[in-house]
């Protein structure tokens, strides 16, 4: 009832300036800048409908849309965020479920979204989508463009690793023989040491035998032979074969192996 009120006086008013301004018209031309009177009942008419309808319906009018909000991600498992889209870039954060931060750029080909990571004062970062949620329009994103990878470091030199694997193998001879009434016990045995290499970064091998070196062999090598005459053999006389790699840096432990006896 109140708009309709408003709505007749507002067209009172209109009807009653239109009118004026024709007061004095006495020519049958219409002169140049007066108000024709049919036309402005008609835009009055419009313009109140109008206002009518937007009062009724409960819009304000000259109503501004709001700003549109960025795109916020979460995710349902811990993911590692990076300076870059892969394992080779450095770690910056454990992003974790409950966390929830802004997405300022994508990179589709990989499936990572560049964020501002929580507590990271606007600092970014690189998130695995694989776990990500991303609420919000996406499509206004730009698609970064990966950081240079980060250098490898240099490892620093050491020594090799020590073989794995040390064993044997034995072969002796009986070369026995009688001198008058007595028999010079002598077996001749050919023991062969063998080994599996496990580094690259060796320059040989020693061999060493009942702790003394024995012998020193090139880098990549994997068995030695030692050949020797054994007289008569005291019960309890083990001997010891060891090997260890070497380089300049130094020298591994030691890997042995014993026997007392030879077939």
């Amino acid at each position: 009832m109140r708009t309709q009120k408003i709505t007749l006086a507002f067209l009172s008013a209109l009807v009653l300036i239109a009118l004026a301004c024709n007061i004095s018209v006495s020519a049958p031309t219409q002169p140049s800048g007066q108000v024709n009177l049919s036309e402005a009942l008609t835009l009055a008419v419009q313009t109140i409908n109008a206002a009518t309808q937007q009062a009724q319906s409960g819009i304000p009018t000259n109503t501004v849309p709001p700003p549109a909000t960025a795109p916020t991600v979460t995710v349902s498992s811990d993911t590692n965020c990076r300076t870059g889209p892969s394992v080779y870039y450095d770690f910056v954060m454990l992003f974790q479920p409950g966390f929830s931060a802004e997405v300022i750029g994508k990179y589709t080909s990989s499936n990572y979204w560049i964020i501002k990571y929580p507590g990271g004062g606007g600092n970014t970062c690189w998130l695995w989508g694989q776990y990500a949620t991303v609420v919000g329009d996406t499509s206004g994103l730009p698609e970064m463009v990966p950081p240079p990878l980060p250098p490898t470091p240099t490892p620093e030199p050491t020594a090799p690793n020590p073989p794995k694997g040390v064993n044997y193998s034995c072969n002796s001879v009986n070369n026995s023989h009688k001198v008058g009434n007595f028999w010079i016990i002598s077996y001749h045995w050919t023991v062969k040491i063998t080994w599996k290499d496990n580094s690259n970064n060796e320059e040989g091998f020693s061999v060493y035998k009942n702790g003394s070196l024995l012998a020193n062999v090139g880098p990549n090598t994997t068995s030695y032979k030692d050949e020797f005459d054994v007289g008569l053999i005291i019960s309890g006389t083990t001997w010891t074969y060891g090997v260890a790699s070497y380089n300049s840096y130094g020298s591994s432990v030691i890997k042995e192996v014993s026997f007392s006896t030879c077939p």
